[in-house]
């Protein structure tokens, strides 16, 4: 291995332009509004299966660079805030340097606050490389790249003291770079929900929720044979009741539960065998129903410890285009040591159903890490991460372990 000749590098790097500590004062602020902030992070990281890989796993010391700036808009002079945020990923490995990559994000997020109106907005545009590594789109000895948009645009408007409502329209598309085997999306989701004051902790919620979604073509090869999946449109509903604010004492959060439904089109199947095409055929996607569930509690035991729990059922889509059931739940837990110190672990667990085959997947993940601030500019912390998917389907599962360093600079 090369480590030894490239070590010092992310070494330097990480003390000169070493996430993100709010308390920081700005690079350079401009009249009374306008902040811009510096801010930077290097980190190092081993992962012991590069590519998430069943059979042949990889493993290599990864190198981040991440130079960014922030531009806050807005401060203490109006109802309305405005940050822009950009970051850029300069990425190298050790030994498998053909993964070398550079990355671009930008993000801006936008909140208005008014005696009846609370309006937040996020656009965002992200390039990303990875490994799938919840099972959905890994690729045996690559690494999927994609270039990712978001937008959304959601508002609550209180009618009375007791009664609001809210909506918004969200959109996301994810765009796969030369990856034919994966679907690329397009999503568009309109919730609506109406609020009743309960008591003044405490909002009952009945809801409706809207998504339609764009599932790309994808093309499956190998030496002999291909099989081409045509693109599809897919609707899903959900209607819903819940709650949200100061559930119990030191539990706080939201929850969403009712039924969803999922209707597909279906696809036309062209299949070449050496070339020559096959007799088309279209797959046979049927309407689905299921119990539906979004929540997030937090959950304060003591001032110094947090515990986070998330909790989701739905519909989505694989990396493949197939449409999938997912369960999710994820815990966890922040305990604050001292001023200086804090310790995080967490524990994740998703099961995907496929649509159209038997395929069952199993993710795993758990982790834990340790972070140390010594003033408002600085962030240092070290982690270890496990991921494993426990799947049915031949060469999806795979097991990996993650430890990194890593420090973080906001000026």
């Amino acid at each position: 291995m090369k480590i030894k000749q490239f070590l010092p590098l992310p070494v330097i790097l990480a003390f000169v332009s070493l996430p993100v500590v709010v308390q920081a004062a700005p690079l350079v602020s401009i009249g009374d509004s306008v902040d811009v902030f510096f801010s930077g992070s290097s980190s190092v990281q081993w992962q012991s299966n590069v590519f998430y890989d069943e059979a042949d796993e990889q493993d290599d010391i990864k190198f981040t660079v991440s130079p960014g700036f922030e531009v806050n808009v807005g401060r203490g002079l109006s109802n309305l805030d405005l940050s822009i945020i950009t970051r850029y990923d300069i990425t190298r490995y050790d030994e498998l340097s053909e993964l070398d990559t550079e990355q671009f994000h930008i993000k801006a997020i936008s909140s208005y606050r008014s005696s009846r109106w609370d309006v937040n907005g996020l656009v965002s545009y992200d390039e990303n490389q990875s490994a799938g590594k919840d099972g959905n789109t890994n690729q045996q000895g690559r690494l999927t790249e994609s270039e990712n948009i978001r937008a959304n645009l959601n508002g609550e408007y209180r009618l009375s003291p007791k009664f609001s409502v809210g909506s918004g329209v969200n959109y996301s598309d994810r765009q796969y770079q030369d990856q034919e085997s994966l679907a690329d999306r397009e999503s568009f989701k309109i919730p609506v929900d109406i609020f009743y004051e309960l008591t003044p902790k405490v909002d009952l919620s009945v809801g409706y929720t809207y998504t339609a979604t764009d599932v790309g073509e994808t093309k499956l090869e190998d030496t002999v044979n291909a099989r081409e999946v045509g693109s599809y449109d897919q609707e899903g509903h959900f209607f819903n009741v819940g709650a949200r604010g100061e559930l119990l004492p030191k539990l706080a959060g939201f929850f969403k539960v009712g039924y969803r439904t999922s209707d597909s089109d279906d696809s036309s199947i062209q299949t070449f065998a050496n070339g020559t095409p096959g007799v088309p055929t279209s797959t046979n996607r049927d309407s689905r129903g299921t119990m539906g569930l979004d929540a997030s509690f937090t959950y304060s035991a003591t001032p110094k410890l947090t515990t986070v729990f998330n909790l989701h059922r739905g519909f989505g889509v694989g990396g493949e285009g197939q449409g999938t059931t997912t369960t999710r739940a994820n815990l966890t837990a922040s305990y604050s040591i001292n001023s200086n110190y804090s310790a995080s672990a967490n524990f994740g667990y998703t099961l995907r159903e496929y649509e159209t085959t038997d395929r069952e997947d199993n993710v795993y993940n758990t982790g834990f890490r340790l972070s140390y601030v010594p003033n408002r500019y600085w962030r240092f912390s070290t982690g270890y991460n496990y991921n494993e998917n426990d799947s049915n389907a031949q060469g999806q599962g795979y097991e990996a372990h993650m430890v990194d360093l890593s420090a973080s600079l906001r000026y």
